[in-house]
């Protein structure tokens, strides 16, 4: 740090001051549960991905441009093992192709966050415990940052890559036991690459190896909230309340199998059938009042030429719930492209821009659909989802996967519901 950073130290460095000093110990019992619940939603979401033609693309790429053989697994092919920063970019991609990985309302951390961090742990040999409280710390950097560049940043980049290398970076970092000042350096490294999974690992590897950078990435002069956002930036969301406000449990599950942005009008379409015995084939229009950045996302893809494309149409996922009466992965299929049905009910879909939920976004993610909707939908912190639930997510998501051994699941889950009591993180790939 130089002596203008000493004499005036950044809150990003207060943040990392406070991370690399936390215990396992201090992190409050309900985050340490919520925080085993998302890596199980996480691992499962890598298990539905693993068939996908990017992941195919990927572990071609790993046998091709990685090490032969390392100690980390690449979860969904046990007979792959690789380095840190390559097993943490193939499970980092899978874990996110699905679109049902966990979110804040500042950005998709989890995808970024769990992949790092497992893969930095089977090297260094980390226990539970020790995952666990980095997984922590990935989520309050990664959210902290998302808060402070949000929501114009969202306008122009997906704050997963950007804000979530932060995070995942910084997970890794904990892990590899790194002072504040090796921590700011791995953070300074990791923003100027993509691929935050993979960066990420090899930024904290590098800092660790001696490799200096600013220390003040996020507010500076040349930081990302000056060069990357403009003028709205939020630097008491860096720092404020540590200890006190923990990201983890602001966290979201995604309980429908598709874009986030869709969720609060699946749910109010869905609650509107069953209070009003309403069926499929009795609408004859739906209109839907949403924010500014739902509409510029799903816009993208109303088409729904293609399955991937299909989870973030707002009209074809209406369909597909009003239908089958949820909207789970196995929903979203080629048959279902070729449903006419479907494809009739998402024709009778309109989207409009409500000034109303506009002013409530990011801080809640609402909407209406022909009446206004809760401020909340099932899976975020307010309506999070039980454990039941979510072990439910995780076999559809491995089924989906088409994982073999459904027994080696229900000894994972067992597993993570107690992790903190592993000494080995190792054991988590299927077949």
């Amino acid at each position: 740090m130089s002596v203008k950073d000493q004499a005036n130290p950044s809150r990003l460095h207060g943040l990392a001051s406070w991370a690399t000093s936390l215990r396992y110990e201090d992190i409050p019992q309900a985050v340490i549960d919520h925080t085993k619940d998302f890596f199980l939603d996480t691992l499962a979401c890598t298990l539905g991905g693993r068939d996908h033609a990017a992941i195919i693309a990927l572990v071609e790429l790993t046998k091709k441009m990685g090490p032969p053989s390392g100690p980390c697994e690449v979860i969904p092919f046990p007979d792959m093992k690789t380095s840190p920063a390559f097993a943490a970019l193939v499970n980092g991609v899978c874990s996110h192709v699905v679109e049902q990985d966990d979110l804040h309302n500042h950005m998709l951390h989890a995808a970024v966050v769990f992949p790092s961090a497992l893969a930095v742990s089977q090297d260094v040999r980390a226990t539970g415990k020790e995952l666990l409280a980095a997984c922590v710390v990935g989520y309050e950097f990664a959210c902290r940052t998302g808060e402070f560049l949000s929501p114009s940043h969202y306008k122009n980049f997906h704050t997963t890559a950007t804000a979530g290398v932060i995070g995942a970076c910084a997970a890794s970092s904990f892990l590899l036991k790194h002072n504040t000042e090796t921590m700011l350096s791995a953070i300074g490294t990791a923003v100027h690459t993509s691929h935050a999974c993979f960066n990420s690992v090899c930024a904290a590897y590098l800092a660790g190896a001696g490799l200096l950078s600013p220390t003040n990435i996020l507010e500076g002069a040349k930081g990302m909230g000056n060069t990357l956002t403009g003028l709205d930036i939020k630097p008491s969301a860096i720092d404020s309340k540590l200890g006190e406000k923990w990201s983890v449990l602001e966290s979201s599950f995604k309980w429908h199998a598709s874009c986030r942005h869709k969720h609060p009008s699946v749910d109010a379409l869905l609650k509107l059938m069953s209070r009003t015995g309403t069926r499929f084939e009795d609408s004859e229009a739906v209109k839907v009042f949403t924010y500014q950045a739902a509409i510029n996302v799903l816009s993208l893809s109303e088409k729904a030429e293609t399955v991937h494309q299909s989870k973030f149409s707002m009209g074809f996922g209406l369909a597909v719930a009003a239908k089958n009466g949820h909207a789970t992965i196995n929903d979203f299929t080629e048959d279902a492209l070729e449903d006419k049905d479907l494809r009739e009910f998402q024709k009778r879909v309109t989207i409009f821009l409500s000034q109303e939920v506009e002013n409530l976004f990011p801080e809640k993610w609402t909407g209406g659909l022909l009446v206004e909707t809760a401020d909340s939908v099932k899976g975020d912190p307010d309506q999070t989802l039980t454990r039941d639930e979510i072990e439910a997510k995780a076999r559809n998501l491995a089924a989906y996967g088409r994982v073999k051994d459904m027994g080696h699941l229900d000894a994972t889950i067992r597993k993570i519901w107690s992790l903190e009591t592993e000494p080995s993180m190792l054991g988590f790939a299927f077949k």
